[in-house]
């Protein structure tokens, strides 16, 4: 496989009086709006295809569920309402084992991507019903090699020794598992640069307009021109496509988390709620906020150890070292967002809040599509107009 000369980091020029000049950056075959994990990941497809791209990422202040999130590779819950996300959900996880190594070749980083068992836990009976109602749809699917099933508190016990008294089960599944989500973060930026993408940090992108039979998009003194963008820009989605005729597509839901100190190995599976990572820590997460504010708060700490200690009660044993909060990039039903603008083609949009998880879709199929026209068929329910509102 061939790949494109290693990317360059440009930096904007200024004027020997200060003023900083709109510096041209020429033209390219797309611009990626947004470096976080769905941008990078759809780049580095692109750009491994032998396409022009540039990266144009705003602000390390700016709201990042890139840098805030659990680290899940997780399909067991997905696509319970919708056969296409299951289908697409399962596809990526497949396909995880090829980005992993495709991450080490190019970037040299190892994202610590584990599988083998993925655990959901319930507490007490109520908890155990609701689950498997949504697993019973998610298996209705019957799709291939998908084993996810409900297990009783006794079968959990000989998996997961040391669970809390009042665990009442679980739902498994052996596609699911974790990787180390920042490692995952850097090895895509590192890797869409080294196959030929060009990334430029601290960029807030200002305008899309359309000109000649492309697009100029300017950004904090330069401009670039491309026939093709793609919107990939987190919470700032709203603001950058309704000019393009689509409606509103995100909202924020802020989530918690706490980390442990290091300890021997604990845990013997990765759940949703407790994963210990590869240097010993234990994450507990995550709290589902319904608001845009991203600190941290003593009550979605104690929320979380609460149910961390009622899960797995040797976990009260070691010491809280930081905590953080971050901002989820949800859609309105959850589901992700790939869509073409209805009236301005060569305009994308791509958002979704399991960028982890969908990191080899976006860097395969949904690249494909962009740069070529190879649509998968499960777009056909991810488009944006879903989101329309009746006039």
């Amino acid at each position: 496989m061939r790949y494109g000369n290693p990317g360059r980091l440009i930096l904007a020029t200024f004027s020997s009086d200060g003023e900083s000049k709109v510096k041209d950056l020429g033209i390219w075959d797309i611009v990626v709006v947004g470096g976080g994990l769905v941008g990078t990941a759809t780049a580095l497809g692109m750009a491994r295809d032998g396409a022009r791209v540039l990266i144009l990422d705003a602000s390390d202040t700016s709201f990042r569920a890139s840098r805030g999130n659990f680290g899940l590779v997780w399909a067991q819950s997905k696509g319970a309402n919708s056969r296409d996300y299951a289908t697409w959900t399962r596809s990526a996880v497949r396909a995880w084992p090829e980005l992993q190594d495709e991450l080490r070749e190019l970037a040299g980083v190892d994202t610590h991507y584990e599988t083998g068992l993925g655990l959901h836990l319930c507490l007490g009976e109520a908890e155990f019903d609701k689950r498997a109602a949504m697993i019973g749809r998610v298996a209705a699917h019957e799709l291939p090699g998908d084993d996810v099933r409900m297990i009783d508190r006794d079968e959990l016990a000989g998996i997961m020794p040391g669970i809390g008294p009042e665990v009442s089960g679980a739902s498994v599944s052996s596609l699911d598992g974790a990787c180390h989500s920042l490692a995952l973060y850097r090895g895509l930026s590192l890797a869409a640069q080294q196959a030929g993408a060009t990334l430029m940090s601290n960029i807030a992108v200002t305008a899309i307009t359309p000109e000649d039979a492309g697009y100029r998009i300017d950004a904090d003194g330069l401009c670039a021109r491309a026939g093709k963008v793609l919107i990939a820009a987190g919470l700032a989605t709203n603001d950058l496509a309704r000019p393009f005729g689509f409606p509103e597509i995100v909202l924020p839901q802020k989530g918690q988390i706490l980390v442990t100190e290091r300890s021997a190995p604990v845990l013997p599976a990765v759940t949703s709620g407790l994963r210990q990572t590869a240097e010993g820590t234990i994450l507990i997460g995550d709290t589902k906020e319904e608001t845009a504010e991203d600190r941290s708060t003593g009550a979605g700490m104690r929320q979380l150890a609460s149910r961390a200690v009622r899960l797995f009660p040797a976990i009260g044993n070691l010491r809280i070292v930081r905590s953080w909060a971050a901002l989820r990039v949800l859609t309105p039903d959850g589901h992700p967002v790939y869509d073409e603008s209805p009236t301005h083609p060569g305009i994308f949009v791509a958002t979704t809040h399991s960028g982890v998880t969908l990191a080899p879709a976006h860097r395969g199929p949904l690249a494909q599509w962009i740069m070529n026209g190879q649509r998968p068929p499960e777009f056909a329910n991810f488009t944006a107009q879903r989101f329309q509102q009746p006039n």
